[in-house]
């Protein structure tokens, strides 16, 4: 057991990602604000909005018509979560439940030398998101990306490296994801959520993060 729990810590902290720029997107009655952000590739977009508005990326032309038809990127569920994007381009999103009223906002990505590129539909690179709300109680949304169709493996682990739940084990096709985690049953305490994801494209490519979690009741 002890060499289980040594290995665990070792892939934990080997798989923790270089440090990038979080963003805060939150809501200021039925607007989101700030309501245009800029950013650089890589960062985190961390939505904090109430239980009635999600984030759902639209076309530039639904965008436009304050539609709400989805264009295969991103969603952030209702009462928000955390996003990573990696691409350049300019993002256009709304809350479908009050883009009536106005609620939209786009994000515009600059690359790293600055210079924009076209968006595509799909994440360019395999991502696990930091858990939100985090510390929590009792349920938190995890969010990652796949970049191609894959194997998805997505458990969460005690500090004993024990499986406490598993929350995604089957296919998924490529694009932003989003699982909750119901932690009612479980005392509080530091967890561990761990992705692994094997594209189908390419069986030789794994990719494997671990995240730390706080659960308090």
């Amino acid at each position: 057991m002890k060499h289980g729990i040594v290995c665990f810590c070792l892939l934990f902290i080997t798989s923790i990602p270089a440090l990038a720029v979080t963003h805060t997107v939150a809501t200021d009655g039925f607007a989101f604000s700030p309501a245009n952000l800029t950013i650089t590739a890589g960062d985190t977009i961390e939505f904090v909005l109430s239980s009635m508005h999600n984030a759902l990326e639209v076309s530039q032309a639904t965008w436009n018509a304050n539609g709400t038809t989805s264009n295969g990127g991103f969603d952030v569920p209702f009462g928000g979560g955390e996003l990573i994007l990696t691409k350049s381009g300019t993002f256009y999103y709304v809350c479908t439940n009050h883009v009536g009223l106005g609620m939209k906002g786009t994000i515009t990505v600059a690359s790293a030398a600055g210079v924009g590129a076209e968006h595509p539909q799909l994440p360019g690179e395999f991502a696990l998101a930091q858990n939100y709300p985090n510390p929590f109680n009792p349920t938190t949304a995890i969010s990652y990306q796949l970049p191609t169709s894959s194997r998805v493996m997505l458990k969460v682990y005690n500090v004993l490296g024990q499986v406490v739940q598993t929350l995604v084990d089957g296919m998924q096709d490529a694009g932003y994801k989003f699982a909750e985690w119901n932690a009612a049953a479980v005392p509080s305490g530091v967890y561990f959520y761990r992705l692994e994801a094997t594209s189908t494209s390419d069986p030789g490519k794994t990719f494997v993060q671990v995240r730390k979690s706080l659960l308090l009741k």
